[in-house]
């Protein structure tokens, strides 16, 4: 049960880090070249914090399982859920696209720390 656990917490770890990487690339390089905000972006946004949370959800198993939780996690799923919530309450794609860069980059920093 643990080794499945500490897989399936690894893999949810390199997917949710390869998807913040991606949007922290593509939210900088929209908001240089300023670039209109788009529902793909939306999307793309949407998707990433979908993954953090499934790794917040899977270290959370770890408390029943008797392993250590990290609070790292929790962090990184505090940061991005706040990064997503700010971006929705502005209209300007040149703010939009800085906050989710900034609240995703700091994140790609927690998230390597685990």
């Amino acid at each position: 049960m643990t080794d499945t656990l500490l897989i399936i917490d690894s893999l949810l770890k390199y997917i949710s880090l390869i998807f913040l990487i991606y949007c922290s690339i593509n939210f900088c390089y929209k908001l240089i070249l300023k670039k209109q905000y788009s529902i793909n972006d939306f999307r793309i946004s949407l998707i990433t914090l979908i993954f953090v949370f499934f790794k917040f959800s899977a270290s959370l198993l770890w408390i029943f399982s008797d392993l250590i939780f990290e609070e790292k996690n929790l962090v990184t799923f505090f940061i991005v859920l706040l990064g997503f919530y700010l971006h929705n309450k502005v209209v300007e794609s040149r703010k939009k696209f800085f906050r989710l860069f900034i609240f995703y980059s700091i994140s790609i920093y927690f998230l390597m720390m685990t």
